[in-house]
């Protein structure tokens, strides 16, 4: 009878196991919805996706008066949002979302930055990430159509210059966490066909537009690690 009722409690571990798990890896696909600052430039030029995922096109854009070391560093301030850009396109607040081959493609005809289905694009999100603390080395995941570089508190963190699909995440890499706030930049370069963004910080932070120099924006919080974004009052 002990040892049926030890293999009883035994299976009934492995089963609470498997089941935190899942949990585990439920709470590790959610996405960041944000809303967060968008901006969009052509690159029809040198082509779109993977042989232009390294090219600056801020830099591009506004005739060199920013970078996107610039913007990735000290995010969406007062001089950014001042400087006036060749494609005569602003700076935009949007949300993304957390499923879908063409999410950014349909951001952007949701904020008017674009029409149609667009190809040889580059887009730039940004936002800013909020941690009660200090940490490094915290995992972080990604997926784009196409190509797809990432910045946080300016510095690169994750490229991947390729021509490729995505409704989920795809690549893993690294962040380290400042106490209060960090600037999480993200740029997709696409080629043709979907276009689609999806970043996530294993983390519990919250997410806010609150750059130097700009009025204090309303935040977005997360319930759990990697919990679902709230509604923004904005």
């Amino acid at each position: 009878m002990q040892k049926i009722i030890s293999l009883s409690q035994f299976f009934l571990v492995i089963l609470f196991l498997l089941l935190a798990s899942s949990v585990s890896l439920t709470q590790a696909q959610d996405k960041i919805e944000g809303p967060w600052y968008w901006m969009i430039v052509e690159t029809a030029k040198k082509g779109g996706g993977a042989a232009v995922t390294n090219d600056d096109w801020i830099k591009e854009v506004t005739g060199g008066k920013l970078t996107e070391k610039t913007v990735a560093k000290g995010g969406i301030t007062k001089q950014v949002l001042s400087v006036k850009n060749k494609n005569k396109l602003k700076w935009t607040k949007g949300k993304i979302a957390p499923a879908g081959g063409n999410n950014v493609n349909d951001a952007v005809l949701k904020m008017k930055l674009g029409v149609g289905d667009l190809n040889n694009w580059c887009s730039y999100a940004v936002i800013n990430c909020v941690s009660k603390t200090a940490k490094k080395g915290v995992a972080a995941r990604a997926g784009s159509d196409d190509g797809l570089k990432i910045w946080f508190n300016g510095k690169e963190v994750h490229v991947n210059a390729v021509d490729r699909g995505a409704g989920d995440f795809q690549d893993n890499f690294d962040v380290d966490l400042k106490k209060g706030n960090n600037v999480l930049m993200v740029k997709v370069t696409e080629k043709g066909g979907g276009w689609s963004m999806f970043v996530g910080i294993d983390a519990k932070l919250t997410y806010n537009l609150k750059f130097a120099g700009l009025a204090v924006e309303a935040e977005s919080k997360l319930a759990t690690s990697w919990g679902s974004i709230k509604n923004q009052n904005r």
